[in-house]
């Protein structure tokens, strides 16, 4: 049931620094299982975490994917192994971080009043967009520490989730990401104290994190650790409700003054959220650096490459996730699909796993409305499939509902090709036309709105 919840035998996805995210091209070979990497036992796992640096690393789709055997849990690239029990990690002290932010939240307070006041109003803009840069940072890397400490040990030690999902909740770039951006915010935090807090240049700390060998490793481990985020998030909410000692686990984690009233579904979306806000940061800070020190073209030209850098992850790490999440949908999809009518036809093996999912959504035949449709829409072909609850059908369509008019049944499966025509209808901008001039048939089809007909 865990791994038809959680898509684990789906080989068609993969994150790793080999595959195409931009374009979404998933990869055909299946993916290595944990039990290649070698196994630790359940009571030897994972103990010196915090020592742990981004070359222990394995590829991203190693993560993905997991196999049991003999109740090991093979969670050894999580760090050196060694007895769970007392681990020091396991004492964490949150509060010592809250109160260094309250002495450096107001970076102005740590400036001498004669400094302060020869700045204009522009530079004092410029630094407080670099601090809150820093704070911003800082408060991310608290967060990714407290769920490797806060949620990952403790579940790690309860056995209360199977290991495929622990590692689809907690992939092993959660480590790298904590190291990566630990750095970074160190980096920061030195150049403030360096400079008394009036910071002359950040740009090349920044293009320093976003561009570069360093860039490349933000991106493939934060579309490793998004990618999958969703799927894991919906089957743990399931198994919450059913168990009640993970439930009473989770609870009591969430406790924490440090989750802030945050609970474990609100803190893993964090690292996406993250990076959605760097080009929004850098963009503001580029623009007043700009007009407040035109004639420093180096340090506009460093935030602008970290900007553009950023913009670029933002969008591979995004289509990493909606990669991931179609190859999920088709999964579940062809496990309810009903292909009796075709047991004899060239469509009886269809898998729509091994295509790429452009788009898909609801339909239904404007002259037939009553039957409703899924629509999938792939590279070289639409499917239709005939949906009833929960089930999904492959079925013979007739474009009419009268019967006695010559009009032979369309195929489900129609190729997109150059005898495939597609026209939206003037009257109605919700429904188009769907023409296949070979053998003169066509559907008139109706999306719920207008921009899903466009789409």
């Amino acid at each position: 049931d865990d791994q038809a919840d959680l898509g684990l035998s789906n080989s068609n996805f993969t994150a790793s620094s080999n595959s195409s995210l931009s374009s979404g091209e998933g990869s055909e070979s299946p993916s290595n299982s944990m039990e290649q990497m070698g196994g630790a036992g359940a009571t030897a796992i994972a103990a010196n975490i915090s020592a742990h640096h981004h070359q222990s690393q394995p590829s991203c789709q190693e993560s993905f994917h997991g196999s049991t055997s003999g109740g090991l849990v093979n969670l050894s690239f999580w760090g050196n192994t060694s007895a769970l029990a007392g681990l020091p990690q396991r004492q964490w002290h949150f509060d010592s971080d809250e109160d260094d932010d309250l002495n450096e939240a107001d970076w102005s307070s740590n400036v001498a009043a004669e400094t302060l006041g020869t700045l204009t109003d522009g530079e004092k803009k410029r630094q407080e967009i670099i601090n809150e840069i820093y704070q911003t940072e800082r408060s991310h890397v608290r967060t990714l520490k407290l769920l490797e400490r806060l949620f990952f040990h403790p579940l790690l030690e309860s056995g209360l989730l199977s290991q495929e999902h622990l590692l689809l909740l907690f992939p092993s770039s959660l480590v790298s990401l904590r190291d990566l951006h630990g750095t970074f915010e160190q980096k920061l935090k030195q150049r403030r104290l360096d400079h008394n807090y009036v910071v002359k240049n950040a740009g090349d700390l920044l293009a320093g994190m976003f561009d570069g060998k360093s860039g490349e490793e933000l991106r493939e481990y934060a579309a490793q650790f998004c990618a999958r985020q969703q799927i894991a998030l919906e089957a743990l909410k399931e198994k919450r409700r059913k168990d009640e000692q993970l439930q009473k686990l989770l609870s009591k984690a969430e406790a924490h003054k440090a989750c802030r009233r945050l609970q474990l579904k609100d803190l893993l979306p964090t690292v996406l959220q993250r990076l959605t806000k760097y080009p929004l940061l850098f963009e503001n800070l580029y623009k007043v650096t700009l007009r407040v020190v035109p004639e420093d073209t180096s340090e506009a030209e460093a935030i602008q490459k970290a900007l553009e850098s950023s913009r670029k992850i933002l969008v591979d790490v995004n289509q990493a996730v909606k990669t991931a999440e179609d190859a999920h949908k088709l999964q579940n999809i062809q496990r309810k699909l009903d292909k009796s009518t075709f047991d004899k036809d060239e469509f009886k093996n269809l898998d729509l796993t091994q295509y790429r999912l452009i788009h898909d959504g609801s339909l239904t035949m404007k002259k037939n409305p009553s039957i409703q449709l899924h629509g999938l829409l792939f590279e070289n072909m639409i499917v239709l499939l005939t949906k009833q609850d929960d089930k999904y059908s492959l079925k013979y369509l007739n474009a009419t509902r009268n019967m006695e008019v010559n009009n032979k049944p369309v195929s489900p499966i129609m190729s997109i090709d150059s005898e495939t025509l597609v026209r939206q209808e003037a009257a109605d901008k919700n429904s188009f036309f769907l023409i296949k001039t070979k053998t003169s048939q066509m559907l008139e089809l109706r999306a719920p709105s207008s921009s899903e007909c466009k789409t």
